[in-house]
C-alpha cells in the first residue's frame, strides 16, 4: 500500500489488523518490551556554563547542546 494506493480502511480495521499482527507475532514466540521513560532533567555546563533542561533516560549520557561537553 505504498503511495496510499488501495482501499481505505477504517479505524476499527487497521486496529483488527495492528491486533491480529501483534497475536502473531507472540505466537512466533516475541515480546514487547516497554521502552526506558524520559525524564526532564535540569543540567549546568561545567565548561560553557549553559543551562537548562534537557530529556534524558535513565543512564543515558547527556552533552551541553552549546558546546558538546559531556555532562553526565
Amino acid at each position: 500500500m505504498a503511495g496510499g494506493k488501495g482501499p481505505k480502511l477504517s479505524r476499527a480495521e487497521l486496529k483488527a489488523q495492528a491486533e491480529a499482527a501483534l497475536a502473531a507475532f507472540r505466537d512466533q514466540g516475541g515480546a514487547v518490551k516497554q521502552m526506558p521513560s524520559v525524564e526532564p532533567t535540569t543540567f549546568a555546563c561545567p565548561t560553557c556554563g549553559h543551562t537548562g533542561v534537557i530529556g534524558a533516560r535513565e543512564g543515558q549520557a547527556i552533552r551541553c547542546p552549546k558546546c558538546r561537553t559531556l555532562i553526565r
